[in-house]
């Protein structure tokens, strides 16, 4: 378990490394991906490719780690807000909210949303849990900030399982053809949920224990395992898609459960 734990941070890291590349090989769809109300597509394609790599580094040889987790939690949660928020939210009129480009179910909207509010609170809980020589209180504020959104999504990915029930259990992913081998999917689905559920609404209370902490993230893990990789042999394609948003989110989990397995304190006596 110990070595387990201490492969947090390369989960977190997986994604920030690997889209970056994407954005140089399709920087058109990903300049797409920006709303039309935003100048400069293509300048801001390259901008957070480089960002973003740059923090994933940061994370993985834990230099400048912090400035970098901190900047990249709040990128990836304005992301959130005008991207997610806006094909969320969008009126009905909106010709790129509802282009092709996107998915047009709302359930894997909300799975792709709350996949990236996710990996935001796990790069907070990491910022949160870094060893700084002066250590301050905004860092116990970015590590409850984390915690809460990182609990939270966990929470949203227990509670998608009983709305859209045929997605596979775990991380949900965002497509409706992707199977799980275990025999007896709908009961994975509702006992993964169920946990889910739990397991993220404890975490936002603060109440969460490193064993269960340090399990979830080993269940998760597993989960997303048994989904994906069956699916990569027939669909390699698919090695570049969203479950890489699974990994950071799993690799918050992990973070969380290292720090409370060497602190032995409840999240709100963290004081950065």
């Amino acid at each position: 378990m110990d070595k387990f734990l201490n492969a947090g941070r390369f989960f977190l890291a997986a994604p920030m490394l690997i889209y970056p590349v994407l954005h140089f090989i399709y920087p058109g769809f990903v300049a797409a991906i920006v709303p039309p109300w935003i100048p400069w597509h293509l300048f801001w394609t390259y901008f957070t490719a480089i960002t973003i790599f740059a923090a994933g580094v940061a994370i993985v040889i834990r230099k400048f780690a912090y400035p970098a987790a901190v900047l990249l939690g709040i990128e990836i949660l304005l992301f959130v807000l005008i991207i997610h928020g806006e094909l969320l939210f969008h009126s009905s009129n909106d010709a790129w909210a509802e282009g092709a480009l996107f998915p047009k179910l709302m359930s894997d909207r909300l799975i792709n949303a709350f996949k990236d509010f996710g990996l935001c609170g796990a790069v907070f809980v990491f910022a949160g849990t870094l060893p700084l020589v002066t250590k301050t209180s905004l860092q116990g504020v970015f590590f409850v900030a984390g915690r809460i959104i990182l609990g939270l999504s966990i929470a949203a990915f227990g509670l998608l399982h009983f709305v859209y029930p045929q997605y596979a259990p775990g991380i949900p992913p965002m497509y409706t053809d992707v199977s799980f081998i275990i025999p007896g999917h709908l009961f994975w689905v509702y006992v993964t949920g169920a946990g889910l559920l739990a397991t993220g609404l404890i975490i936002v209370a603060g109440k969460e224990t490193a064993k269960l902490v340090s399990w979830l993230g080993v269940l998760l893990l597993l989960f997303d395992v048994l989904v994906w990789a069956p699916r990569f042999g027939t669909h390699p394609g698919d090695l570049w898609g969203n479950w890489l948003k699974d990994l950071g989110v799993i690799g918050g989990v992990i973070i969380l459960g290292k720090w409370l397995m060497k602190n032995k304190l409840q999240p709100e006596t963290n004081k950065g």
